[in-house]
C-alpha cells in the first residue's frame, strides 16, 4: 500500500498552481459548512469557475442549497489524480440565481495536500508531447502514444487508435520512452486499466513499471521534477501578467 505523504502547503505560487490545476480539470469539490464546534455539514458538490489573483478571489459554481449564508466559514475538499486536496475559506460574496447559489471565497493562506502514490505524478498535459512505444506481442505492430502521466511507478499514455484498448489488463509489454535530455527507457509494463476518454475520445492506458534501473528511475524522476518547476515557473508568469 502506497504511504500517505501529507502537506501543508503556503507557498502562493504553489497554491496558485494548485488551484489552477483544480479548475483546469474541472475537479469536483466537496463544500462543507464549518460549524461552531469545528464539525462539518455537507452542502453541495461545485468547482472552481474563475481564479482572480487581482481580487484575491476563487468563484465556485452554484449548488442547490438553502443553507448557506455570506461569510459562512466553509471547507472545501478536492480529489484528483490520487492526491488529496483540502482548504477552509469564508464565503465573501453570493449570488443566487433560480434556486442556486454561487460564491465567492478569498484564495486560501494555506492548502493540505495529501499524497497517496509512494511516487509523485505530475500531469504533462500540453507541456511536452513525449512519444512511447508500445509493443504486445497480440497485436501486429508497435502501437505510438504519448504520456499523460507519468511517475517512477508508472505512466499513463494517450493514443487516437482504437487498437490501445486491445490491449489487455494485467498484460505485460515492452515499453520504449524517449524522454527529452536523456537515453531513451526501455522497460516492461503490466497494465493496470484501458479505456476510452470520454472527453476527448483518445484511448488511454495506465501501466505500471516492473524492475526499473536505478539510472531508469533517475532519470524519470529528474524529468518529473523538471515539469513541475516548469508549470509554477508558468503560473507566476501568468500570475505576474495578469496582475
Amino acid at each position: 500500500m502506497a504511504e500517505k505523504n501529507n502537506n501543508l502547503i503556503s507557498d502562493p505560487i504553489h497554491i496558485s498552481a494548485i488551484l489552477a490545476r483544480l479548475k483546469k480539470n474541472h475537479c469536483q469539490l466537496e463544500i462543507k459548512k464549518i460549524k461552531r464546534d469545528s464539525s462539518t455539514q455537507p452542502l453541495g458538490i461545485s468547482e472552481i469557475l474563475h481564479i482572480s489573483h487581482k481580487k484575491n478571489s476563487i468563484l465556485f459554481d452554484a449548488f442547490n442549497h438553502n443553507n448557506v449564508s455570506s461569510k459562512q466559514h466553509i471547507q472545501i475538499y478536492a480529489k484528483h489524480d490520487g492526491i488529496e486536496i483540502k482548504f477552509n475559506g469564508r464565503i465573501s460574496t453570493l449570488t443566487k440565481h433560480n434556486h442556486l447559489t454561487y460564491f465567492t471565497v478569498n484564495i486560501p493562506e494555506k492548502i493540505t495536500y495529501k499524497q497517496r502514490r509512494l511516487q509523485y505524478r505530475v500531469e504533462l498535459q500540453n507541456l511536452w508531447k513525449i512519444p512511447v512505444t508500445l509493443v504486445d506481442k497480440n497485436i501486429n505492430n508497435p502501437l505510438t502514444a504519448y504520456i499523460y502521466n507519468i511517475s517512477t511507478g508508472g505512466i499513463n499514455v494517450r493514443s487516437s487508435t482504437d487498437k490501445l484498448s486491445q490491449i489487455k489488463q494485467d498484460m505485460v509489454i515492452d515499453t520504449l520512452i524517449q524522454l527529452p535530455n536523456t537515453r531513451s527507457i526501455q522497460c516492461k509494463l503490466q497494465v493496470r486499466q484501458t479505456k476510452s476518454d470520454e472527453t476527448t475520445g483518445l484511448q488511454q492506458l495506465a501501466g505500471q513499471f516492473i524492475n526499473l534501473t536505478p539510472r531508469q528511475e533517475k532519470n524519470i524522476r529528474s524529468f518529473v521534477n523538471s515539469v513541475e518547476r516548469t508549470r509554477i515557473k508558468t503560473v507566476e508568469k501568468q500570475q505576474a501578467e495578469y496582475n
